[in-house]
């Protein structure tokens, strides 16, 4: 009967300690795609940045806008393949000509990423989300899905 009791026990414990470890690989996969987000972020704006100092205050746009909601405003699509040699990760292909990171040039984003970066006219960088598995399609920043 003691053994029964005991393996009811180390059956609980060993419940208890596997849903700890999935939450805790969950949150670590949030984080990750969170930390993605981010590098792409800051990656972005730094060639925005260097682009700007570079060409008299010009910003490498497509001459196509987006609008969001938050921050409230009108921002230019950046061309990406003006602005890098390579298209980093989470520049979305959007179907279609001219609303995308990368129809203005000569390079390929990614049908499977969701976010179409954009600037405001002092070079700030924004993105939108786009797609379904975004938890808002109007807001900057990250939306709870990477790339």
């Amino acid at each position: 009967m003691y053994r029964l009791k005991n393996w009811r026990t180390t059956l609980s414990i060993v419940i208890i300690l596997g849903v700890i470890v999935a939450v805790y690989w969950l949150t670590m996969f949030d984080t990750f795609s969170d930390e993605g987000y981010n590098s792409a972020a800051g990656q972005i704006a730094e060639e925005v940045a260097d682009y700007r100092d570079a060409h008299d205050g010009d910003l490498p746009t497509s001459g196509t806008s987006i609008a969001l909601t938050e921050p409230a405003g009108t921002y230019f699509i950046i061309d990406i393949c003006e602005l890098m040699n390579n298209v980093p990760e989470g520049c979305a292909a959007i179907e279609g000509e001219d609303n995308d990171n990368c129809d203005a040039g000569d390079c390929q984003c990614d049908a499977g990423a969701h976010y179409l970066w954009a600037v405001d006219s002092y070079g700030e960088v924004f993105s939108k989300c786009i797609g379904d598995q975004c938890d808002s399609n109007d807001t900057d920043g990250y939306r709870g899905v990477w790339p």
